[in-house]
């Protein structure tokens, strides 16, 4: 019996640690397959907008370079015990065959690259925006649990340019 139970327990512990050392998405179609069901790491987002897919692409690609496209450095918080450092946020807006728009968002931090993570850092945020008839678009949103900086997208999508969401750590 002692060694039925070990041999579970080796196999559970084993099952934990090659489901937790999966590799990072190398790119923005790995990073919606991993997110699209939104489990313990990610979420989706799936709205309906009352505007044409031309004019929500047209106000998503002007969100990401007015608000997304940013380097943010944050000093050292010695309260909290943390170094400080930087954020690169960079953005890449795609047309994927007749009917798709995307918006892909990725992270460096402190300006090196990270093991194992693409070129340009790691993608933390992808938007996929679909027209559904000549006045009503589908918007996609696959995230790493960046809601400070999917609900303002959801607004400008919908026309209401908001603020830019501050994209200090800490958010």
């Amino acid at each position: 019996m002692p060694n039925f139970f070990c041999s579970v327990t080796l196999t559970f512990i084993l099952t934990i640690v090659t489901g937790c050392a999966i590799g990072v998405p190398q790119n923005r179609g790995e990073f919606v397959d991993m997110y699209k069901d939104a489990h313990v790491f990610g979420k989706a987002e799936h709205v309906t907008i009352n505007r044409p897919a031309k004019a929500v692409a047209a106000d998503i690609k002007a969100f990401s370079q007015n608000c997304l496209n940013i380097r943010v450095v944050n000093p050292p918080n010695y309260a909290l015990k943390e170094a400080g450092g930087s954020t690169t946020f960079r953005t890449k807006i795609e047309k994927v065959g007749n009917n798709q728009t995307t918006l892909s968002l990725q992270e460096e931090y402190n300006d090196r690259p990270m093991s194992g993570a693409p070129q340009d850092g790691l993608y933390t945020l992808v938007a996929e925006i679909r027209a559904a008839g000549k006045t009503k678009t589908e918007l996609d949103i696959y995230h790493a649990r960046r809601g400070k900086i999917a609900d303002p997208l959801k607004q400008w999508a919908a026309g209401d340019k908001c603020a830019c969401p501050s994209l200090d750590r800490g958010w």
